[in-house]
């Protein structure tokens, strides 16, 4: 917000700052204020307008130094109060900034800057119900208010409340259709109920703006996997659109590779899912088993909120950084510094990615692996490490990395040490097959409920379990019965779960299940794995690219590859086999051996799965090295 001064005060020099800075010249702007400050150093609305500007450009400890000047001078300047508060949440300070935002309150219970920001500092701090409470005071003060509900809305879907959640969006988009924002935050909600579909022109909109970022366009990335409709020419275009608009440029040259082969190898791995998530389920035994004799492992995490997983990863690199908050350029200086030779980026375009950090080259070998199906788009990474199943011959010219193939599957999975143990399968109490989905509802999409319910009406007896937190919001679940319902399958043989906080008790609900249906395209990886554990099969669809073939890895690993089937026909007729005699005497014998033959497969090898990735990194440092020695 631009601050005037009064009468008394107005002088042309501040008119003309504050044209400069709302017309976007902001270095202008900030000059005149210095001077003017130089020669007045109690001009508060100067200090405030030049906090501002600060805040806006990164550099929020500028602007809380600022505004604490311009309090001091001003008791009763509430915009001086709320914008600190505004600078002091970007530096993570979110209780300092809730005092700052009460104490702008307190001036004027009224303000709308205050309200919704200081809500948004109380959802960083896990207080929703207070949250919630200033939402709806903005929108007493402003029913029209575009911020509130936009802002409320986002809140509502991060606690689960997604009917809401689009209630307040939508309106928000109404009120303000040119702003990006709330197309942004409706799109994330459409994903989470399943309508990519839906979603996609919102994001398109907001990426059309001059305020889109490279994190909306990550975010149309990953959507795109969730749908059945672009074609593997469309989506890597888009790939590279993402790294030609939002990539930085490289900031000075790569460093050269160590000439020595006798030190160890440093090895680092970039992530901001080093805490409870699915990339820390399929990272920790690789990270664990490590030859640090011939290895040093840095692990660089970029985790918002750490837990005890994050306390156990910790443990298993010699190496840790905790980078949260650091700015990719200076996080690419950090990795310089600490002489990486080959760095792994573990998010692909996912949520908090670093790839901006990986676009600046701070090492000689660059890799992505695991934590996105799909290329990256970037130059900068020279690799991207998967297997022969997942990404077979032919799906080199798709990305920009070369293919690096781990031989028995990319993935290796640690069973988690809470699960039950398996129980007999269902149908030899029931009577009737149990089909069962705990997938993320972003890849449950009407296409892929129209395929089950195919399965359904073949067979009349089967019942469907489907289990997601998401599931839990009744327009999100009555949206899935609508669908089911349309495609010829009554409510009364589906049944819709929520959350279960336990992860132990999460998994006991697989004692429900005889055989889950994997989604498409998307498959399941994390899901797949634990219904395996649990002694339940996946039934899984074969496609054409990375996401719709991790299922086949998964089940070949284990010696179930007959239950990944190549096309759709076949994928009904296995799922109506199922439900004969010879079938569930199948589901039967595998359900008490699973378990077992899942330990003793490649899947669960963790030392010799990190010795097929060590050796793949000496294979892309040979490479390197050759390219270097002909190029010179």
């Amino acid at each position: 917000m631009v601050v005037g001064v009064s009468d008394d005060d107005d002088d042309l020099r501040f008119k003309e700052a504050v044209r400069a800075q709302l017309a976007g010249d902001l270095p202008s702007a900030s000059r005149i204020y210095v001077e003017l400050l130089e020669r007045r150093s109690d001009l508060v609305p100067a200090l405030v307008n030049l906090a501002a500007i600060a805040t806006s450009l990164g550099r929020p400890a500028d602007a809380v130094e600022l505004l604490e000047r311009a309090v001091d001078l001003a008791p009763e300047h509430t915009n001086a109060r709320c914008q600190l508060g505004l600078a002091l949440a970007r530096l993570g300070e979110h209780a300092r900034a809730d005092v700052a935002y009460a104490e702008a309150l307190a001036l004027d219970a009224h303000h709308l800057g205050a309200l919704n920001n200081r809500a948004l500092t109380l959802v960083a701090m896990m207080r929703h119900d207070e949250a919630f409470a200033h939402y709806r005071r903005a929108l007493e003060v402003d029913p029209q208010c575009r911020e509130a509900h936009q802002n409320l809305g986002a809140m509502l879907s991060k606690v689960g409340r997604l009917g809401d959640a689009r209630a307040h969006l939508e309106t928000a988009v109404k009120l303000s259709p040119d702003a990006p924002g709330p197309q942004v935050n409706l799109s994330q909600v459409l994903v989470k109920m399943g309508r990519a579909p839906d979603a996609l022109p919102h994001l398109s909109r907001a990426l059309a703006t001059p305020l889109a970022t490279a994190a909306w366009h990550s975010n149309l990335l990953l959507n795109l996997h969730y749908t059945e409709g672009p074609t593997r020419e469309d989506v890597f275009r888009q790939h590279l659109a993402w790294a030609r608009l939002r990539a930085p440029a490289p900031s000075g040259a790569r460093p050269p590779i160590r000439a020595s082969d006798t030190s160890r190898l440093r090895v680092g791995y970039v992530s901001p899912d080093f805490f409870s998530h699915a990339v820390a389920f399929f990272i920790e035994s690789l990270l664990e088993h490590h030859d640090t004799s011939a290895f040093e492992v840095f692990a660089y995490a970029s985790v918002a909120r750490e837990d005890e997983t994050t306390a156990r990863l910790r443990t298993r690199v010699e190496h840790w950084r905790s980078v949260y908050g650091l700015s990719d350029a200076d996080l690419a200086d950090l990795i310089r510094a600490d002489g990486i030779d080959i760095l792994v980026d573990l998010a692909g375009h996912t949520a908090d990615h670093r790839l901006g950090t990986f676009a600046r080259t701070p090492a000689p070998i660059q890799i992505t692996y695991l934590g996105y199906p799909d290329t990256t788009g970037l130059e900068a990474l020279d690799f991207r490490i998967t297997d022969e199943r997942c990404d077979p011959a032919g799906s080199e010219p798709f990305h920009t990395e070369a293919l690096l193939h781990m031989p028995r599957g990319m993935h290796c999975y640690r069973g988690p040490s809470d699960a039950p143990e398996p129980s007999p399968s269902p149908h030899m109490r029931l009577g009737h097959l149990t089909f069962g989905s705990f997938n993320n509802t972003s890849k449950l999409t009407e296409r892929t409920i129209a395929r089950w319910a195919i399965v359904l009406r073949a067979i009349p007896s089967a019942r469907l379990l489907m289990k997601f937190p998401t599931l839990g919001d009744a327009t999100t679940a009555q949206g899935y019965f609508a669908w089911f319902d349309q495609y010829g399958v009554k409510a009364d043989r589906v049944t819709l779960r929520g959350r279960t906080f336990a992860h132990g008790a999460h998994l006991a609900d697989h004692r429900e299940v005889d055989v889950i249906l994997d989604p498409f395209p998307y498959h399941g990886t994390t899901t797949t794995c634990e219904a395996l554990w649990m002694g339940v099969p996946v039934l899984s669809l074969v496609g054409d690219r990375h996401v719709s073939r991790v299922g086949l890895s998964l089940l070949e690993q284990v010696g179930l590859k007959r239950f990944a089937a190549q096309n759709e026909a076949s994928w009904i007729e296995a799922a109506v086999w199922l439900d004969s005699d010879e079938g569930r005497d199948e589901l039967t014998a595998l359900r008490g051996g699973l378990r077992e033959r899942m330990r003793r497969s490649p899947l669960c090898d963790g030392p010799g799965k990190t010795r097929e990735l060590e050796a793949l990194y000496l294979e892309a440092l040979r490479r390197v090295r050759h390219a270097s020695s002909v190029s010179g």
